[in-house]
């Protein structure tokens, strides 16, 4: 049985030559980078997991959000050989003008939203890992991102500032289809993320 170091790049490392919280930056500029109606945030199948990615041997996944319908959405996702996965367990942006008008502000929110992450559970191929998650918190640097008409926040379009704070992971490059699932809370259970991968490698 594999552990966590070989399936997933360590936290302080810097896969592909950036950190774990400059690769959230971009996973966030990709997110926010699509429209609402085709946002793969809200995509229960999978079938949107491709728009937007421009990484060669990097693919990005996305969980699902709060409330979602329905709150543990399956997708089945086909993938290139080799490539590797980056993906939130569980994770907040703090964006200007919505979280806050200062720097100081926005970072104070990210930090509040994970500082009550709980009950972090990944799960590859049908190794369940629940131990050591909490290691892999990573905060972005502040960065700049264009949102879209009919963008996920429903806001005006144009460009703002934000700040990321979460749980993330980066697969080592795939050989062969993979099932990945993840779950993440809130310390009250209140807010509950999850999510259910089936990759497929073509």
């Amino acid at each position: 049985m594999q552990s966590v170091p070989n399936l997933i790049y360590p936290v302080h490392s810097k896969p592909f030559g950036h950190t774990y919280g400059e690769w959230s930056a971009r996973w966030w500029q990709w997110l926010l980078s699509i429209p609402k109606s085709k946002n793969p945030l809200d995509d229960s199948t999978g079938v949107n997991a491709h728009i937007n990615q421009k990484y060669q041997n990097i693919f990005f996944l996305c969980q699902t959000h709060e409330n979602a319908a329905p709150p543990i959405p399956s997708r089945a996702v086909t993938v290139p050989m080799g490539t590797s996965v980056f993906m939130p367990i569980i994770n907040w942006i703090s964006v200007l003008h919505v979280d806050g008008e200062t720097d100081e502000e926005l970072i104070e929110i990210a930090n509040k939203r994970m500082d009550v992450v709980a009950n972090l559970e990944f799960m590859i191929d049908g190794l369940s890992i629940k131990h050591g998650l909490e290691e892999y918190r990573a905060v972005s640097p502040f960065f700049e991102v264009w949102l879209p008409e009919d963008n996920i926040f429903a806001s005006g379009p144009g460009m703002t500032r934000a700040i990321s704070d979460g749980y993330w992971l980066f697969l080592k490059p795939l050989k062969s289809d993979t099932t990945i699932c993840s779950f993440g809370s809130c310390s009250s259970g209140v807010t509950k993320i999850g999510v259910n991968y089936n990759l497929s490698i073509g």
